[in-house]
This record gives C-alpha cells, structure tokens and sequence, in this order.
C-alpha cells in the first residue's frame, strides 16, 4: 500500500505573523498567549494587506489541559560554536513566559532588536505543536538564538 502526503494541504493560516515582534507573554489560567505587534506593508501580497492590513495586534492563544505525564516546555538554542556544537536548554513554560517578558522589556528600552515570530509546525502523528521565534537572551551564561516553544496535542 502507498500513502501519498500532499505538504500544500498542510497549512497553518499564520496570516503576515512571520517576522513579525513578540511584545509580550501571558501565561494565566492554564492559557499561554503570545502577542505580537502585526504591520504590514504594502509590498506584501494584496490579498494579505486586505486580509490584515488594519490589524496592529495578533495573540497566538493556547490552552492546556491538566495532564500529569505532559509539561509544556520551551527548548533555548543556541548558535553552532567553532567547534560546530551548539547547545541548548530546556525550561518550563512559566519560567520561559518569566524571562521573556524581562528580556522583550529590556530590549524595548534600549532600542535593541526584538524577538520575533519565525513560524507554526503542527504534527497531527505525534500530537505536538511547535512555535519558533527567532529571539536573542543570555541565559546563565550562554547566548540563545531561537526557541520552541512544544505543546502537547493529544488532549
């Protein structure tokens, strides 16, 4: 037997999110909520300006349920050294929505480079969903790039 998969089918309607600034995390009620500071320019794709245009805010909200064997988690990346090893570090999602806000406040005040969004993977298989953003923190004592946030979906 043969199983085709068609990957334009799998498609997450992420709108003009990508690139675009993390300005806060809430982590309240079981509830995460990324919000991000949408713009969107005209040189995008008409159909995008007409669809969002007017927006200036987009919240990626996601629920947890309570289970006992499942926590979500944010995996921290950090570039590849000159040996061609990188690390990273894993941490809960309430110590990650901690820091983040402290570093996205920090960066906002001295005009640095904020974090932002870099894209949505779904995986209906393995029942996982993951956020990648693209986002610049030291974190006892290394410098971290890109983080995932990983979400359990079986629930």
């Amino acid at each position: 037997m043969t199983e085709k998969f068609v990957m334009r089918e799998h498609f997450i309607p992420d709108g003009i999110l990508h690139d675009q600034d993390l300005c806060e995390v809430k982590l309240e009620n079981g509830e995460l909520i990324l919000t991000f500071e949408t713009h969107c320019y005209n040189d995008h794709n008409a159909s995008l300006v007409e669809k969002y245009g007017n927006f200036t805010k987009c919240h990626i909200r996601c629920k947890f349920e309570e289970d006992e064997y499942f926590d979500p988690e944010v995996e921290l990346r950090a570039s590849r050294n000159k040996k061609g090893i990188y690390k990273s570090k894993v941490i809960s999602i309430s110590e990650f929505a901690e820091i983040a806000n402290k570093e996205i406040g920090n960066r906002k005040k001295k005009g640095y480079w904020p974090w932002e969004y870099l894209f949505t993977a779904v995986s209906p298989n393995s029942g996982c969903l993951q956020i990648d953003l693209s986002i610049w923190i030291k974190y006892k004592g290394t410098v971290y790039h890109s983080c995932s946030i990983n979400l359990d979906t079986w629930n």
